[in-house]
């Protein structure tokens, strides 16, 4: 009885805060929020992304320059999950397809023990070759997240390696900041409509 409840325990407490980190970056989000698309909450001032340095999908350094000159959409996840990912990878994908002007993907990893940039790179190319991958440091995921006000937790106990993130998609302006957030549930028809009116 006391194995399960010990086994019980810490995802009971993972729950409980992502639950309360999220409620509280979305209550951030939405007093800076005046423009509610259809889809897209729109930040009245974008928020400037921090600076930060992590590795890209080739081994190359990545900081705030990979957003420059182009509109992004984030997504904070890691390459084992099971479901979230793959389909939000896949969302973003079709949104990608459906939004006339150019759109940027960038998926960032809070998993950098076992995401390195090859299996990075592998990941986000199986849904594009154009997709971008990165990751880095404990320290410089976490100035990233912050900066989006995105959510994570990692436990690597090897008896329950734990990961859980946001499953919000972050628009990234051309100035490398942040412009605005999707949450689920997402109509890919309606946020490429949405992206498209914002551009």
């Amino acid at each position: 009885m006391h194995d399960v409840a010990r086994k019980i325990l810490p995802l009971l407490l993972v729950g409980l805060l992502a639950l309360v980190v999220g409620v509280w970056a979305s209550l951030q989000i939405s007093k800076e929020a005046v423009v509610q698309t259809r889809a897209v909450t729109v930040l009245s001032s974008p928020r400037a992304l921090p600076e930060f340095q992590m590795v890209g999908k080739d081994g190359e350094p990545a900081g705030r320059e990979v957003f420059y000159g182009k509109w992004s959409l984030v997504f904070m996840g890691f390459t084992s999950c099971g479901h979230i990912c793959p389909t939000k990878m896949a969302e973003m994908r079709m949104i990608q397809a459906q939004t006339d002007a150019p759109l940027n993907i960038v998926f960032v990893s809070v998993d950098p023990s076992r995401d390195t940039p090859a299996v990075i790179k592998q990941y986000v190319e199986s849904f594009d070759p154009d997709f971008y991958g990165m990751t880095g440091s404990a320290a410089a995921i976490e100035i990233f997240a912050n900066g989006l006000g995105a959510p994570y937790f990692v436990d690597p106990s090897p008896d329950r390696y734990i990961v859980d993130h946001s499953s919000a998609l972050f628009l990234i302006g051309p100035d490398a900041s942040l412009a605005g957030t999707i949450t689920p549930p997402l109509d890919t028809a309606v946020i490429a409509d949405d992206l498209g009116q914002l551009f």
